[in-house]
């Protein structure tokens, strides 16, 4: 149960992103309470309030973020004009379908679930562009590329000052949010690893850390080959601290990614990077299709992983069949889904919740169909698409590193989206960011061909 120190922190934060906004320039002040939201605030403290979705670390920020810049007078517009946001009324369409198509109740067992009314496709929507709100705003305030720079910098330098606590709990086991909050966040079981602890701080869990971690990490790689400092430290010597304290974290998943980093960042150019990273982002897509049509070879695959790490091959046998489960029961609805009350999933003749989800495609089938699933990738995907399009209006080198940057972020997201679900509300500002620089660099070039063509226009 939560102390009431963790109570002092959540209600205090709207203070906290108030003095934020006031004190340092906008763009700065909305990243940093982004991050550090994540970072700082107890995981699974929530307030449940009428019409609105419970209000958790993530959703008091943007909440707050929208209410004080309207309030300070800081221009800001969710809906830009934009293909961008014909895609993200497509969703929110298909979310009030899905709502509307499942006023029928269901029993799952023991497992009594109500039918959705208006109220639920109204708070559905409250519920999205609450978590959206981060994307409109990288969308609306990072469109200049000249930032980059600063906010990467920043986000090293959270890395730098969290990887103190981190290493703490390699060391003692994650006991911080128990010790500060009063409540473990998450299973400690689950943060027990190869005879020792992945480190969770104040976050969700050891895999959603890991993989901040890993963004921080690749983050660092960019500076390093623009030879920029951070302070008096090299970025090599920070890319190495770094990575040992990623290793220490013992999540192989972020550790590929930050390979896969360095394969892009060290070896292609940046507008290779970014062809590499939608195509990349495009073809993961092929799992889910493959599951959903039945022809994924699944069981192959498990029997060779087996031959070298049994280990690793019963966890991910566990992982197939809790999917093949709930992909069985979405496949009963194919196209709107089953909408929200956990009416998705399955349940016992007690009432206990039997699958574990792990991919965030299978929730967004599940939930919304194959229309849902298919609008929140192409939310993900179209700024990969644009920034394609443009990187080529970017004069300056260091500028398209930073750039290309973003986008292979966004590609590695879009990836861990199939195995996991650890994109966060910062991952999903510089998502926003990227599109709103894609965007920025092809009105800039329309301009300028503009100004070319007629010069004496007006």
């Amino acid at each position: 149960m939560p102390n009431a120190f963790a109570s002092l922190v959540f209600y205090s934060w709207p203070i906290v992103v108030f003095w934020l906004l006031v004190r340092y320039p906008t763009k700065y002040a909305i990243f940093i309470a982004i991050a550090t939201a994540t970072l700082l605030l107890p995981t699974g403290f929530e307030v449940d309030l009428p019409l609105i979705p419970p209000l958790n670390k993530e959703t008091i920020t943007s909440l707050s973020l929208v209410v004080f810049l309207f309030l300070l007078g800081k221009k800001f517009r969710f809906f830009q004009p934009g293909f961008i946001v014909k895609i993200i009324i497509g969703y929110l369409i298909v979310i009030i379908i899905s709502s509307e198509l499942n006023v029928s109740t269901e029993i799952i067992g023991s497992k009594f679930l109500p039918g959705l009314t208006h109220y639920d496709a109204l708070s559905n929507v409250i519920r999205t562009l609450l978590w959206l709100v981060p994307f409109f705003l990288g969308r609306y305030f990072f469109t200049d590329i000249k930032d980059n720079e600063a906010i990467l910098k920043m986000l090293v330098i959270m890395a730098l000052i969290y990887s103190i606590p981190m290493l703490y709990e390699v060391r003692m086991s994650p006991q911080l949010h128990n010790m500060v909050y009063g409540y473990q966040a998450s299973e400690f079981i689950q943060n027990m690893r190869e005879g020792g602890f992945r480190p969770t701080v104040f976050t969700v869990g050891g895999l959603p850390l890991a993989f901040w971690l890993s963004t921080c990490i690749i983050a660092v790689m960019a500076l390093h080959k623009n030879k920029i400092r951070i302070g008096k430290r090299s970025p090599f010597m920070i890319l190495c601290f770094l990575l040992i304290v990623l290793v220490l974290c013992k999540t192989w998943s972020a550790f590929i990614y930050v390979i896969m980093g360095i394969l892009f960042i060290y070896m292609l150019s940046p507008s290779k990077q970014i062809k590499w990273a939608f195509l990349l982002s495009a073809l993961v897509m092929l799992y889910p299709v493959s599951k959903m049509m039945g022809i994924f070879p699944d069981k192959a695959i498990i029997s060779t992983i087996a031959e070298y790490n049994t280990e690793r091959a019963q966890s991910m046998e566990t992982r197939y069949v809790n999917e093949e489960v709930l992909l069985t029961r979405a496949l009963k609805k194919p196209f709107f889904g089953w909408g929200g009350w956990g009416r998705n999933r399955l349940f016992d003749y007690s009432g206990k919740d039997i699958v574990i989800t792990d991919g965030k495609w299978i929730i967004e089938f599940g939930i919304y169909g194959a229309f849902g699933f298919i609008f929140y990738y192409l939310i993900l995907l179209v700024p990969l698409y644009y920034a394609v399009k443009n990187v080529k209006h970017i004069d300056a080198p260091k500028d398209q590193i930073y750039f290309a940057l973003l986008a292979l972020i966004l590609a590695v997201c879009i990836i861990d989206s199939v195995p996991n679900n650890n994109m966060s509300p910062m991952h999903l500002l510089l998502a926003g960011a990227l599109m709103g620089q894609a965007e920025f660099l092809k009105k800039q070039r329309g301009l300028m061909l503009n100004e070319r063509l007629y010069p004496d226009h007006g």
